[in-house]
């Protein structure tokens, strides 16, 4: 019979209610016309399952390691063999065929849309957990994806572009944090929140929209904020750009690269740069359409060492009002940001800002971890937040800036190498906090979750390996 089909005929059988029964001719060779017709139906529908599944996860920020392992699992839990070929942009997946990869039915779906919010990214972890756990009809299956893309945002747009300003105030009050200073943060940001909401509801926009807002918020800047507020215009155009910077995809990129995924991390990386010339672009543009006035008197002095933190909590706080986030994770989520800021710090001041970098990633797999377990919140949740403390994007951002638009190229590339040595660092330090979180539940004796950088798991060299099975 496994000649016959490549398949395993056994699981078809039982899945496929509507089979009828086995026919023999009178050579007694066995003949399964309907049994073979609904059998390629149902991994047809499979595989076209899952590929919806990953395509929704690689909209959820997911790396393409964890995806694959989803997906691996998930077919497991039908009963079925699957193998996918996992990209950021889109997967392909076979389901059944034999150990040779031959055979099966193959399905390929592209990631389309905008990034998910964070409550629909707890929607989606949360029905990857049960599908772990239990076998789905593929309609409830299909109906929850459905309503997770469909599921409106937690708070009104008034809430919404409140949060891109905290959000905008935060990254602020870390990097440069004066009186003047704040409230030029907060006028832009409100400008850029409004922009986005205005962008979000027209789709064929998007792409245009960080060319656009930063033209915007460079001429504001050097026009009229940076001059009556007498502080640098470049300090201040930064940060509103905050929605716009690729910290996370910088340094997911790198950590692609470093587990072995080279075709995924090229494609974080490459999208990442191109993100950052957009906007140096668009800074670009708007320092040659507006002439700036000169500052005047010196800028006033900066807030006390406490400012930095208050721009931690800020940027917590606009997180879970611009991405939706569930109320009830807000105590976790300020507590992680501030775990992360305080080793980044400590860590910083005994070894440089390097290593402090390498500290602060180095946490955040097994803190991630430990929240999940304590909070059913998924540690995408907590990851995305933390990656946008620690700015890569701002400071690659400045950098290109530099190089572009004040043609300070000693300076600029010494800060894009800098910028290149965080990411790396933070990088490194997420890859070595997985590997240690791992040894730790393995010598306890817990499960370890697929999502961990596992490179003996199946989850590295996603895109390196497609022939790969779980």
């Amino acid at each position: 019979m496994r000649q016959l089909f490549p398949f395993d005929l056994r699981a078809l059988t039982r899945k496929a209610a509507s089979l009828r029964p086995l026919r023999r001719r009178a050579s007694g060779t066995v003949t399964v016309p309907e049994a073979e017709d609904a059998g390629r139906e149902y991994l047809r529908d499979l595989a076209a399952l899952l590929c919806e599944l990953g395509s929704e996860l690689l909209r959820a920020g997911e790396r393409t390691a964890e995806v694959e392992a989803v997906v691996h699992d998930v077919a497991a839990r039908y009963g079925m063999r699957a193998r996918c070929f996992v990209v950021p942009t889109g997967l392909f997946v076979r389901v059944g065929g034999g150990p040779d990869g031959r055979g099966g039915e193959l399905d390929f779906a592209p990631v389309e849309g905008p990034d998910l919010r964070l409550d629909q990214v707890e929607a989606l972890q949360s029905l990857v957990e049960r599908l772990r756990a239990e076998e789905l009809p593929f309609a409830e299956v299909r109906a929850a994806l459905r309503a997770e893309r469909e599921q409106p945002e937690r708070f009104s747009p008034a809430t919404t572009v409140l949060g891109y300003v905290l959000l905008t105030v935060g990254l602020g009050a870390m990097r440069h944090a004066t009186v003047a200073a704040v409230v030029g943060y907060a006028v832009l940001g409100l400008g850029v929140g409004l922009l986005r909401l205005f962008g979000d509801r027209l789709p064929a926009a998007r792409s245009a929209l960080p060319v656009v807002a930063a033209i915007l918020v460079t001429a504001v800047a050097l026009r009229w904020a940076g001059p009556i507020l007498h502080e640098e215009a470049a300090l201040l155009y930064i940060p509103p750009l905050i929605a716009f910077l690729p910290g996370a995809a910088l340094t997911l990129g790198a950590i692609e690269l470093a587990t072995g995924a080279a075709l995924s991390g090229i494609a974080r990386l490459a999208g990442a740069v191109n993100v950052l010339l957009l906007l140096a672009l668009g800074i670009l543009v708007g320092s040659d359409l507006v002439r700036a006035r000169p500052i005047g008197k010196p800028p006033s002095e900066a807030l006390g060492a406490w400012a930095p933190w208050v721009g931690v909590l800020l940027l917590g706080f606009g997180f879970l009002l611009y991405f939706s986030a569930p109320p009830r994770i807000t105590g976790w989520l300020l507590a992680a940001l501030l775990a992360e800021r305080l080793v980044q710090t400590t860590a910083g001041g005994l070894g440089g800002a390097t290593f402090g970098a390498f500290a602060a990633g180095m946490l955040l797999p097994p803190m991630a971890g430990w929240i999940e377990r304590r909070s059913k919140t998924p540690d995408q949740v907590v990851f995305l937040p933390c990656f946008w403390l620690l700015v890569p994007g701002a400071v690659g951002l400045t950098s290109v800036s530099e190089i572009i638009v004040e043609g300070d190229t000693n300076g600029g590339l010494s800060s894009l190498v800098d910028t290149i040595v965080t990411v790396a660092a933070i990088a490194l330090g997420v890859v070595v906090g997985a590997g240690l979180q791992r040894r730790t539940r393995l010598r306890i004796g817990e499960p370890t979750p697929a999502g961990l950088l596992d490179p003996d798991g199946g989850g590295s060299g996603t895109d390196s390996a497609p022939g790969h099975e779980s």
